[in-house]
This record gives structure tokens, sequence and C-alpha cells, in this order.
């Protein structure tokens, strides 16, 4: 019963080590191209999303602070300043956890590092020798 037990543990870390979506090496060029296309494009726009949401956050950390050395902000001007501020703040977080969600979903489906190295550096990245 133990030595069962000990086989199916076996079994199922086996199963779980190989990624589901791994390329196969059967598979056609052009399903492979493919693949690899989809992943970089849903890579790059997350970390160009995360690219403009940095921006936003320094203008408006910047705003912010020009606002704040002139002491003579009040009212509207200085809400909608300090709500821009905290609305680039969540844009920022959000981006954050988008791009780790999508790097971590393409770890899941096995996804070659070089592609996600592809993705996150505009497609200059060298390939490596196993990709």
């Amino acid at each position: 019963m133990k030595l069962r037990g000990l086989a199916l543990g076996l079994l199922a870390a086996f199963a779980f080590a190989t990624p589901i979506a791994a390329v196969d090496l059967g598979a056609d060029t052009a399903t492979i191209a493919a693949e690899k296309a989809r992943w970089v494009e849903r890579l790059r726009e997350k970390h160009d999303d995360l690219a403009q949401a940095k921006a936003r956050h320094t203008h408006a950390q910047a705003t912010y602070q020009r606002m704040k050395t002139r002491n003579k902000m009040r009212g509207d001007r200085r809400t909608r300043i300090v709500s821009e501020l905290r609305a680039s703040e969540t844009a920022l977080a959000d981006a954050e956890a988008g791009l780790e969600a999508a790097l971590s979903a393409a770890r899941r489906e096995g996804v070659p590092p070089g592609w996600i190295r592809e993705a996150s550096s505009g497609g200059n990245a060298a390939p490596a020798p196993n990709d």
C-alpha cells in the first residue's frame, strides 16, 4: 500500500513538472511562430501598460510636488491634482499586477524564456543557447 502511494506521488510529480502547453517537437513551424507571436505581443502590451502607468505617475508626482511648494493651491484644482495622483498610483499598481500575472501565466504555460526576454526587451534579446 505504501509503495502504491509512493508510485502515485512520483507519477503526479512528474506529470505536473511537465508544462501543459510546452512546444511540441512535432508541431509545425507556423504553429510555433503563431504561438510565439501571441505570447510576445501579450507580454509587450503589459510592458507598455506598465511604462505608461509609470510615466503618468511620475507626472502626477511632479505636479503634486509643484503644488506643495506653491502653498496657494486650494479648492477644485488641488482636488484634481490629488485625485490624479491617487488614480496614477492605482493604475501603476494595476499595471504591475497585470504584468506579473501575464509573466506567471507564461511560465505556467511553458513559454520558453527566450520569448519572455524578447517581449521585455522590445525584440532585442539575444537568443539563449537552448531557446
